[in-house]
């Protein structure tokens, strides 16, 4: 019977409906703000990223040990503590709260074989990531044209001040230097 009881726990392990469970949870941790900032920023310290997937399955293995018997304010509460102790944020906002909803709402989906909403955040997730990545290198791009042509400009932009300053400004008249070596120095009225 253990073999069986083994069997059925690497089976159930590897269940699409959990594997797309799962999936759904990376991809609302990985779409939370507050999250995103705290790995960003390292709050969580170097291993921020790895705490985040630690979080990842610390939930669905709740999910999978309390079943349908779990309420979101069961798991607003572990989000909320988990921020706290392993990222030092106390959120003040209701994230943890629609957070934990929506993991509920992905549950109870996922038990029934419905991955329509696991699939909405893997297409919303996905297109992110290449438009960030594009923005990124558009602004590098920009930043390369931009300093060259902006050094170019710059440069024209000079020659047309001195050009204006020659033309409109009488010219700054010789220092006047005494006897001693020093320059006079006068001053205008305003």
């Amino acid at each position: 019977s253990f073999i069986y009881l083994y069997i059925f726990k690497i089976m159930a392990a590897n269940h699409p409906n959990k594997i797309a469970f799962e999936e759904g949870v990376s991809y609302i941790f990985k779409s939370w703000t507050a999250l995103n900032l705290a790995v960003e920023q390292d709050w969580g310290g170097v291993e921020s990223a790895e705490k985040r997937d630690w979080m990842i399955n610390v939930i669905v293995d709740y999910f999978s040990s309390n079943g349908k018997k779990l309420d979101v304010e069961d798991i607003e509460t572990i989000l909320d503590q988990i921020m706290t102790d392993e990222f030092q944020t106390i959120l003040e906002d209701d994230s943890s709260y629609l957070v934990a909803k929506h993991i509920v709402e992905i549950y109870h989906q996922c038990i029934r074989g419905d991955f329509t909403e696991v699939e909405k955040l893997k297409a919303k997730y996905q297109s992110r990531q290449p438009a960030t990545a594009s923005r990124q290198q558009n602004n590098d791009d920009d930043d390369d044209s931009s300093g060259e042509e902006g050094e170019e400009d710059n440069e024209n932009d000079d020659d047309a001040m001195d050009m204006d300053q020659d033309e409109s400004k009488p010219s700054k008249p010789e220092p006047e230097i005494d006897d001693d070596g020093f320059e006079t120095v006068t001053y205008k009225r305003r």
